[in-house]
């Protein structure tokens, strides 16, 4: 039943008796069919670099796999911010350890409000290329997590 209700739930499938069916259910449906009934966190990785352009691949990949949604900045220091459910982010963590990235290291987890789920990504699995930090940052910022990011980023000024 419940992979019927996932084909129902996708946006692409939904017809007024499919509407019908999925208010009927019960199940939140946010355009995104991994959001059924679990708790989102989020989460941040760093490495010393993103270059090599086949390990991208391979990294996106893992993302699409482990079905979480973030975004990626590239070069040095490499940053991943991403988010999904517990298990789907443990998953993704021990996929890209297996690509021996210099220096990997999970910096942090945090449950994610349900006002700020999906909005890193615009609810898209997978990952999505920043130019540079400030792009990552402002992103960040869009969804009030700015402080936190900067905080565990050891980006902080310090007090004034």
């Amino acid at each position: 039943m419940t992979v019927d209700l996932l084909y129902l739930g996708l946006p692409g499938n939904r017809t007024p008796q499919t509407s019908k069916l999925l208010k009927a259910t019960k199940i939140p449906f946010f355009g995104h069919e991994r959001m059924l009934n679990t708790q989102i966190f989020i989460s941040i990785a760093r490495m010393h670099h993103i270059s090599n352009p086949s390990k991208f691949r391979r990294l996106k990949r893992h993302a699409i796999h482990a079905n979480v949604s973030g975004l990626v900045k590239t070069g040095k220091p490499g940053v991943l911010v991403f988010e999904g459910s517990k298990e789907s982010i443990s998953t993704f963590l021990e996929n890209v350890r297996v690509l021996r990235y210099l220096q990997f290291q999970h910096v942090d987890t945090q449950p994610l409000a349900i006002d700020m789920q999906g909005g890193l990504a615009q609810s898209k699995v997978g990952l999505r290329e920043v130019v540079d930090m400030r792009a990552l940052v402002d992103a960040l910022d869009q969804i009030g997590l700015k402080p936190w990011f900067r905080t565990q980023m050891s980006m902080d000024k310090g007090p004034p």
